[in-house]
């Protein structure tokens, strides 16, 4: 009878260490895919901050009142606050 219960409370320690071991598994592939997505958001938004400032730069260089380089310039300040924003 004791070799019974000491072999129960061996495979219950084993099943509780590999429960364990499960969870820190879980928890590294949470984290991991917690970092990619912040990665994403922060290359998504790099983007979004050039395209505002080029789209910006284009507007600014054809419709600004100065025109040329100086509207380009504007333009592209103007765009890069308004990615800013949104």
């Amino acid at each position: 009878m004791a070799y019974g219960l000491l072999g129960l409370r061996d495979q219950m320690e084993g099943e509780a260490l590999q429960g364990l071991s499960d969870i820190a598994g879980d928890q590294r592939r949470d984290k991991a895919l917690g970092d990619q997505m912040e990665q994403a958001a922060r290359q998504q938004k790099t983007q979004m901050i050039g395209m505002g400032a080029g789209v910006g730069a284009m507007a600014g260089a054809q419709f600004g009142a100065m025109g040329g380089p100086a509207g380009m310039a504007i333009g592209a300040g103007v765009g890069l606050l308004a990615s800013e924003l949104f």
